[in-house]
């Protein structure tokens, strides 16, 4: 069942980018352009070898235009290019009589039909063996004797076998296990070689077909994609510099200064912010530039203390003892003994001025002035140096913003942009929001009148497998991992599994009915359908 159900969503996957190429604006002219090298050479090939074919050697006189004309036939040379530009063409003569990118559509749009007829054969395939997982586990853990076993042993390998015959061919008539429990009875001696051989042999030369089949199918390689931006960019870029520039000069110095400027970007508000941030982490922020140093602080208030207990010593005679509480007092901002001295000074100012302390008072309160401006500034000091790295991470945010932006512009060009971003980025959601719509699809789909409403056909059950296995893998690679919205999306595709049983149509229907009602708004499956015309290819 492992090898199925990759196999299904392989080609599902395949199908789907098929399927980009038709709906994206834009998207079968890109294709076409990624492609016409290989139909160019594939073409070039064949009337190559056909010249070859009809001369023995090829000269100067092959390629004149009676020569051509014999060589090739109208009738012929119309089918040679139509076959060698687009294999696909049942009538190549349609090659001259339709645009060359309705014929690529056409292409494209095959592809995805045979694809998703792949997955469908497989899917079936997969139905099948877990419409009868219940008897294969009964069979295994079942004490009974392996005599009474056969008949279940004998249906389960019937049925093994008649997968791995659906999966390289749609025609074969559909599994009755009746018929199987009819035909000739195994025994233990030919029933166990027979499924060795099965699940060795068969299942890899199985799988060999299935590389066989889809190879041929597949999107083309990462550099067949990729070719045009790498090749025709540079040039593309030239031409257009060459239209806004006037001169060579002037170009050349224009590449000059944005690469100074891209260097300077990095180095000054990239490289050093976070080499400043990671300074301040390792030292606390002790060091770098003040407002205020301590030593001049401290220079400051010794100053002070030094004028008034001078200043105390010999206008109030004070002793050592009190010098020294006054000294405390300074340290604290209080200056009372200086300010009764300058009060009793100010009251005859100008004899004050000349015979007194009056000018030595206000010098002190100027000091004292000072010494409270520094003390301020160390303040604020202090709580700047609190805050540099908060400073620090504001300061470079700007800067990995920009980074950000440009490498997702950059991994959008050159990959697509799948599977990036939020929640897995528009490409997964779009995914996700697929295989939703194709639960409910499968679900609300009324059995035919030989059915019971509760049926389930084998290609509806391999479908409803597929999904509800692309929906777990997409929970659990792109949702946060151990957060309420992965573990209830989780729950909701184990009701959707039903690996017991216990849900019919209806039950599994109000599942997907709260799935989308819960899940819908928070991964944008609302706006994903016109989101995802968008993607590139």
């Amino acid at each position: 069942m492992d090898v199925l159900l990759k196999q299904a969503a392989q080609a599902e996957d395949e199908a789907e980018w098929w399927g980009r190429i038709e709906r994206v604006g834009g998207g079968t002219a890109w294709y076409f352009l990624q492609t016409f090298p290989i139909r160019f050479a594939r073409l070039s090939n064949v009337l190559l070898n056909t010249v070859k074919s009809q001369t023995q050697t090829i000269t100067l006189e092959t390629f004149k235009p009676g020569s051509l004309h014999r060589i090739f036939p109208p009738n012929s040379f119309t089918h040679l290019c139509g076959q060698s530009l687009f294999p696909h063409l049942t009538h190549p003569t349609e090659l001259f009589r339709r645009n060359p990118l309705e014929i690529t559509r056409q292409e494209s749009r095959l592809r995805r039909i045979e694809l998703e007829k792949l997955r469908d054969r497989r899917a079936q395939s997969l139905g099948q063996l877990a419409a009868f997982r219940g008897a294969v586990e009964d069979a295994l853990r079942s004490e009974r004797p392996l005599s009474e076993r056969m008949e279940t042993l004998q249906v389960i390998v019937e049925l093994l076998d008649y997968s791995l015959k659906d999966t390289q061919s749609p025609d074969i008539p559909p599994f009755n296990p009746r018929e199987a429990m009819s035909s000739v009875r195994a025994s233990t001696r030919t029933l166990f070689p027979r499924l060795h051989e099965i699940l060795t042999t068969r299942l890899m030369s199985q799988g060999s077909y299935h590389r066989a089949v889809i190879t041929p199918l597949q999107k083309p390689s990462w550099i067949v994609r990729r070719w045009p931006r790498i090749i025709l960019g540079p040039p593309l870029a030239f031409l257009a510099f060459k239209l806004v520039f006037k001169s060579k000069d002037q170009m050349l110095s224009t590449l000059k200064e944005a690469g100074e400027t891209i260097v300077a970007f990095w180095k000054d508000w990239v490289v050093e912010p976070i080499a400043g941030i990671l300074e301040t982490v390792r030292t606390g922020g002790d060091t770098g530039m003040r407002v205020v140093s301590k030593e001049g602080l401290n220079s400051d208030m010794d100053s002070l203390e030094r004028m008034v207990l001078s200043l105390s010593a010999e206008k109030l005679g004070y002793n050592q003892a009190q010098l020294d509480e006054l000294g405390s007092q300074i340290r604290q901002g209080d200056l009372t003994p200086v300010l009764k001295i300058y009060e009793e000074d100010i009251k005859t100012p100008l004899r004050s001025a000349i015979t007194g302390s009056l000018v030595r008072s206000l010098l002190i309160q100027i000091q004292k002035t000072k010494v409270d401006v520094d003390l301020a500034l160390n303040g604020i000091d202090k709580l700047l140096k609190s805050q540099e790295l908060t400073f620090g991470f504001v300061g470079v945010a700007p800067s990995l913003v920009v980074l950000y932006a440009v490498g997702g512009w950059i991994r959008n060009t050159w990959g697509g942009g799948r599977g990036k971003g939020r929640y897995g980025g528009v490409g997964q959601r779009e995914a996700a929001w697929v295989a939703m719509r194709r639960i409910e699809r499968l679900l609300s789909a009324r059995p035919s009148s030989s059915e019971s409403p509760e049926q389930v056909t084998p290609l509806m059950q391999g479908l409803l497998i597929l999904s509800t296995t692309h929906l777990r893998e997409y929970a659990l690679t792109y949702l946060p991992a151990r957060s309420r919205l992965q573990d209830g999306f989780l729950e909701d595709v184990e009701d959707l599994q039903d690996s017991k049983g216990n849900l019919g149509r209806e039950e599994k229907l109000r599942v997907v009915k709260r799935m989308w009602r819960n899940w819908g708004k928070i991964l944008g499956w609302d706006t994903i359908a016109a989101e995802g015309r968008r993607l590139a290819v």
